[in-house]
């Protein structure tokens, strides 16, 4: 799946609010929803929505930012700005904690996932290292075991004929959570690739140091090995939402941002 265009405005935007960095003020901030066309969808879905880090709170009611950002796009779709629903499968590239006081922190965020999947065809993703998906591995395994979500760490599935891989977290001190070394991160993409998936998620992805985008230069080493594959990741916000590492190779960067992929 090739991504052939993207809009330099936004179709649609959500203000909301997040903690400043170092005193904890309250800074206001604007999530663009951008339209981006893939040369490929299969038959029966029109549409791919992906995001990541949306850690923000919706002002309004105190919710966090991911319960604003299913509802405004439902609304989108049921005005024909973007396809329908029942027609459109979301991708979430992680962390979608935030404390509306704090820079930071961890939290539970299945009910985030299952807002999306209520209203969408199904969700896949991958957990950023601001988050959980509950206490116990019962939890856990309950959550993994939802309908039409498709919860990804050194798996691969495939959706309406997609091939989709994907890894939590990122590269760090394996007794924090969702953080793996880098020789075992990079292991499992070497596992996937061989899988050759049509989209990779990462939370934590490569750099592009030609185009001054931050990111992992291990990572970046991996992927370039590929073929025909879209990243899709956040961590690292990039002023661009898309890069090309190689003629087959594409990132996309959704880290405070929406794309909606379209046919």
């Amino acid at each position: 799946m090739y991504i052939t265009s993207i809009s330099d405005y936004p179709i649609h935007q959500i203000p909301f609010i997040t903690a400043a960095s170092k005193n904890g003020d309250v800074v206001h901030e604007i999530l663009p929803i951008l339209i981006a066309e893939v040369d490929f969808l299969p038959d029966g879905l029109d549409a791919i929505i992906a995001t990541s880090d949306l850690q923000g709170i919706d002002q309004s009611n105190q919710r966090l930012l991911g319960y604003l950002v299913a509802e405004e796009l439902e609304k989108l779709a049921y005005m024909g700005i973007i396809p329908p629903p029942e027609k459109t499968g979301i991708i979430l590239a992680g962390d979608f904690y935030a404390q509306a006081d704090k820079r930071g922190g961890m939290g539970d965020v299945r009910e985030v996932w299952q807002a999306f999947n209520r209203s969408f065809r199904f969700c896949v993703g991958v957990g950023g290292n601001h988050d959980h998906f509950g206490n116990t591995l019962e939890e856990i395994k309950v959550f993994k075991n939802l309908q039409d979500i498709y919860y990804l760490d050194g798996d691969i599935t495939s959706i309406d004929g997609l091939s989709i891989a994907g890894i939590s977290g990122i590269i760090g001190n394996k007794t924090k959570t969702f953080r793996r070394q880098e020789n075992q991160f990079l292991t499992v993409i070497q596992q996937l690739l061989k899988e050759l998936p049509d989209i990779l998620i990462l939370h934590e992805g490569p750099n592009n140091p030609e185009a001054k985008l931050k990111g992992n230069e291990s990572i970046r080493a991996e992927v370039l090995t590929a073929n025909d594959l879209l990243v899709i990741c956040g961590h690292s916000h990039w002023e661009v939402p898309i890069t090309a590492l190689s003629s087959c190779v594409q990132v996309l960067n959704v880290d405070k941002r929406v794309v909606v992929l379209k046919r």
